[in-house]
Parts: C-alpha cells; structure tokens; sequence
C-alpha cells in the first residue's frame, strides 16, 4: 500500500496540476451547463426562476428602489451589450497588434466572435421564451437561454483578465484583475435579471458558457507559454 501510495505521489510530481486543475474545471463547467439545460428545458426551474424575478419587483411592473437605481442598471447593463464589448475587443485588438502581440490580437477577437457564434446556436437549440412574470424592461427581442450578455461578458473580461494577469509582477495585482474580470459579468448578469428580460438560470448558463470559452482561452495562453512562444512572458516575481 505504502508504496503504491509513494508510485501515485510521485506521478503526480511529474504533472502539470495547473493543467489538470483547468482539465477538470473544464469538465465542471460543462457538465453543470448540460444539467442546467436540461432542467430548464424540462420546466423544472420554473419556481425557482419565477420567485428569483418577484422578489426583485415591489409589483410585476415596477422593479424595487427608485427609478435613478433602474436608470443606473440600464447604463450597468450596456457593458455587456454588443455594441461596448465590439469597441472593447477592437481596441485591446489593435492595441496587441501595435504591441507585436499577434497570438493575444488574434485570440480576443476570436473569443468574441467565437462566443457568440456559440451563443447563437445555443439559443436557437434551446428556444427559450423572455420572461413573462414580470413586465421585461427595455426588452431585447430574440431567445432567453443562455443569456448572452452574460456569456459574452464573461468570456470577454475574463479572457483579458487572464491576459493582463499575466504581464503583472505582483501576485496581489494578478488577483484583483481576475476577480475583477469575474466580477463584471457577475454585475452584469444581476442587470438582466433586475430589468426582466433573462430568467436566472438564463444568466447563471450564461456565466457558465462564458468561463468554459474564458478557461479555454487560459489554457491556450497556458500552453504557449510552455511552448516558448507566448507573447506576454508570464512574471513569476511574488510579493
């Protein structure tokens, strides 16, 4: 036993655990995306869904706090709109590309578009209807699962969060990029629930979508790195 043990310990010394760790994740993430789908394909987290919505609404037609708080989430919402996540990935493009950084240019756009290619058919296999419990404020039209402001932003910010990480020196600093990168499309997730137009477990796919394109994109970055030829050289100096 001791020494089977011993043979199990050091095969795992000779592995790359970040790569496994992602491996993994990866497989989480798209297992609870199927389990998600499923369910609501099936009508079972309609309760949960509807009680999510009312609790957010003093009436069906009118959202809790003031009416400066719902002005406030419309302008929050827009950072996941397709419009600001176009201007986002074309200047970190460019600005990559006028760098030398050809592999991370090609790879934020590629993100973006990819995304939402992926979003589209999901939508359109899913054929989710928008909310109906609640008056939808500022409505966007088209099919409600996964929420693709969520998905996009998620993909989207993480995948540049991943990317700056990588050319800071301090741990602390890595960090709060990440969580920022994560936080964003958190943020943006509860406006589309707030304003009506996305069912929560449309936002919490979404968000799922999204990091599985964002991990992919690491694990890209990963690799080159490994290989030699990424563009940003990971710093490895710590507080």
């Amino acid at each position: 036993m001791k020494a089977w043990l011993r043979q199990r310990i050091d095969w795992l010394r000779t592995q790359d655990l970040r790569l496994l760790a992602v491996l993994s994740a990866l497989g989480v993430l798209l297992v609870v995306f199927i389990q998600i789908g499923r369910a609501v394909s099936g009508a079972q987290t309609r309760a949960f869904d509807e009680a999510i919505l009312l609790a957010l609404r003093t009436t069906p037609d009118d959202p809790i706090g003031s009416p400066a708080v719902t002005v406030a989430i419309l302008q929050l919402t827009a950072l996941g709109s397709g419009p600001v996540i176009t201007v986002i990935v074309i200047v970190t493009a460019v600005f990559f590309a006028l760098e030398g950084r050809w592999r991370y240019a090609l790879l934020v756009a590629v993100c973006a578009i990819g995304t939402n290619a992926v979003m589209s058919v999901l939508k359109d296999f899913y054929e989710r209807a928008r909310p109906t419990v609640v008056t939808q404020i500022d409505p966007p039209g088209g099919h409600s699962f996964p929420s693709g402001h969520s998905m996009i932003s998620a993909a989207v910010y993480m995948t540049l969060a991943i990317l700056i990480a990588r050319s800071l020196k301090r741990r602390r600093l890595r960090v709060y990029v990440v969580a920022i990168g994560a936080a964003l499309p958190m943020l943006i997730g509860f406006t589309r629930v707030y304003l009506g137009v996305h069912y929560p477990t449309d936002v919490i796919a979404g968000w799922t979508a999204g990091a599985l394109c964002a991990l992919i994109n690491g694990l890209l970055v990963f690799r080159l790195g490994k290989r030699g030829v990424a563009d940003i050289p990971r710093q490895v100096e710590e507080d």
